[in-house]
Formats: structure tokens, C-alpha cells, sequence
């Protein structure tokens, strides 16, 4: 997302623009793959981004609100990360148990999956998970 539709998406929720703001959403822009609250923290600190740890995640809270950001939760893993979420499918992910890569699966095999689970239960459903782990190239 361009500053433009940041501006844009803040107002519209009575919300200012802030370079804090600028600054997470411009790191998740341009990383390959999700990041969690802590990495934000120390990527940004290294770019002399005056920010702190609890700056970070009231961000990551308000860009995912504004549906700017998407919440990964790796359930091995414990905690949360944050993707940029515009312009991407909907897809799944593999992360590697040794170094930690994580690699986005951009396909999703549930489609069929969840119309006949839709179809038995009646049930709309919005949202689903998926998730594997593994060795990557470099850990086998």
C-alpha cells in the first residue's frame, strides 16, 4: 500500500498518519515474509526508527484493523507475525523446524475442501488455516 491509501485508510477511522505507522507498514512492503512483533522492533531499530516494543504491536493492531495487515499465528511457533496483506491471495505457509524460514504456499488445496463443509454444516465459512512445517533445502 502506497502512503496514499495509508493516509487515506487512518482518516477515514479519525486516525493520524504518523512516520511510526509509515515505517512498520513500509518494512512489511518490502519483507518476504512474515515478521513478528520483536522483529519489527529490531529491523526498525537498526534503520534508527525511533520506536518502541509496545508501539509496535498498538501498529500492528491498528493496520490490521484497517485490513492493511494480516495476523499469522504458526502454532509450533507461539507467538504472532504480520504480513502485508494487500495485493496478496489468500495462501498458506511452510516453515522450516531447524533455521526457521518460513516460505509462502501460494495455492490454497481447501477450496473443495470447504464448500462441502459448508454444504454438511450449513455453516458460511470465512476463514481457515493451514499450516506446515518441515527441513528446508539448506537444513536436510
Amino acid at each position: 500500500m502506497n502512503a496514499a491509501g495509508l493516509k487515506k485508510g487512518l482518516k477515514a477511522t479519525g486516525r493520524r498518519v504518523t512516520r511510526t505507522r509509515q515505517a512498520v507498514l513500509g518494512l512489511l512492503e518490502r519483507t518476504p515474509q512474515p515478521l513478528s512483533a520483536t522483529e519489527i522492533f529490531e529491523q526498525l531499530q537498526k534503520e534508527n526508527v525511533a520506536i518502541d516494543l509496545v508501539t509496535v504491536y498498538r501498529t500492528v493492531h491498528v493496520l490490521k484493523e484497517l485490513g492493511l495487515v494480516a495476523q499469522i499465528e504458526l502454532h509450533h511457533e507461539g507467538q504472532a507475525r504480520y504480513e502485508i496483506k494487500e495485493g496478496r491471495e489468500h495462501h498458506h505457509h511452510i516453515q522450516c523446524q531447524m533455521c526457521g524460514a518460513i516460505v509462502d504456499l501460494l495455492l490454497c488445496p481447501l477450496k473443495k475442501i470447504t464448500k462441502l463443509i459448508e454444504s454438511q454444516t450449513k455453516f458460511v465459512v470465512d476463514d481457515h488455516t493451514l499450516e506446515f512445517t518441515g527441513l528446508c533445502p539448506r537444513c536436510q
